[in-house]
């Protein structure tokens, strides 16, 4: 039995797959629109997936002023998996960092719902790091679902150099495909990955492939949409890419480690290309809320399909909702 668990187990179906749903950009509060609830049914409907993650920035942080309008909002929008049965897990992204409560009462209130299989690691930057196992029919970890927060925004890290505005060097005018001032990951996050990695790979005498959820695109997403005739597969990469303003050293680490085999981001509403560098996956998931800017037929969520008898190997495209709602 492996010493890493979950709130309750994930396994592969009987007929050997496992369906993650991922769902980014929500931007809601209470006052929502109702297409926004409706797409998320929509996409549970047609996806039915196994396990569901938000993506990150899944309230509008500007419109919660506390606990009870975080919690109204969780309550409407957690409904569609908790009536299903479907578990669930989140990732924050920039505007889930804007809420004015502190960060662990917030991340409690998404704990405390039956379904949400989120947890947090203490003592290490973000609220949503997170490895969810999931296991075969023989009972072993065929697959793990990484979470990472990538935090707020790059002037958290102005007091480490001695006061400078890191957003204004973030912000300088000659990048290679757009940029982001919004959101870094910290070496104690990879740190926790690297380790944890390595504690699944001696615990399970190999490499167990992964899959990584965060909200704001690592560095190396330039690389591949800059060069789309060898790297990009299919989608829509015409927004700014908002990556993260520096290069955190996330990909070379999932490279040196081998088990992460994709990556899917959302805080760019308009992206959902799905691309390859360096044999790992780079994905985007759009925007599943109407009320967020967007392109409504882009509008959705992405659907990935894992098989037990080759987990290293992943099936994914996007499901659209435009016309469910």
């Amino acid at each position: 039995m492996s010493a890493f668990s979950a709130k309750f187990p994930l396994s592969f179906r009987s007929d050997g797959t496992f369906r993650v749903l991922m769902m980014s950009d929500l931007q809601e509060s209470p006052h929502y629109d109702p297409r926004s609830l409706r797409s998320v049914e929509a996409l549970l409907a047609e996806g039915d997936p196994d396990l569901v993650i938000l993506g990150g920035d899944n309230c509008f942080g500007p419109e919660i002023h506390g606990e009870e309008d975080l919690k109204q909002f969780l309550d409407i929008f957690t409904t569609p998996m908790e009536k299903r049965g479907i578990p669930w897990a989140h990732v924050f992204g920039n505007h889930d960092h804007d809420v004015p409560i502190p960060a662990d009462r917030h991340q409690a209130l998404y704990e405390s719902y039956p379904h949400c299989l989120s947890s947090h690691v203490e003592g290490i930057h973000g609220m949503t790091n997170f490895m969810l196992p999931v296991f075969n029919s023989k009972n072993e970890m065929a697959l793990a679902i990484w979470g990472l927060d990538t935090n707020h925004h790059v002037r958290e890290l102005d007091c480490l150099v001695g006061g400078r505005s890191l957003h204004d060097m973030a912000g300088l005018p000659n990048q290679p495909v757009g940029y982001g001032v919004w959101g870094t990951l910290y070496f104690d996050q990879l740190m926790w990955y690297h380790n944890t990695s390595l504690a699944l790979e001696r615990e399970q005498g190999r490499k167990v492939p992964g899959l990584l959820c965060m909200h704001i695109a690592p560095y190396e997403y330039r690389t591949a949409m800059a060069n789309p005739t060898l790297c990009v597969r299919e989608g829509s990469y015409e927004e700014p890419l908002g990556s993260t303003p520096f290069n955190s050293g996330l990909f070379s680490l999932l490279l040196q480690r081998g088990d992460v085999k994709a990556i899917c981001c959302g805080h760019t509403h308009r992206n959902d290309a799905d691309a390859e560098y360096c044999g790992i996956r780079l994905l985007w998931d759009a925007c599943v809320g109407y009320r967020c800017y967007g392109v409504d037929e882009r509008r959705g969520g992405r659907l990935f399909v894992y098989r037990e008898e080759d987990p290293e190997t992943v099936t994914t495209r996007m499901l659209r909702t435009l016309d469910k709602v």
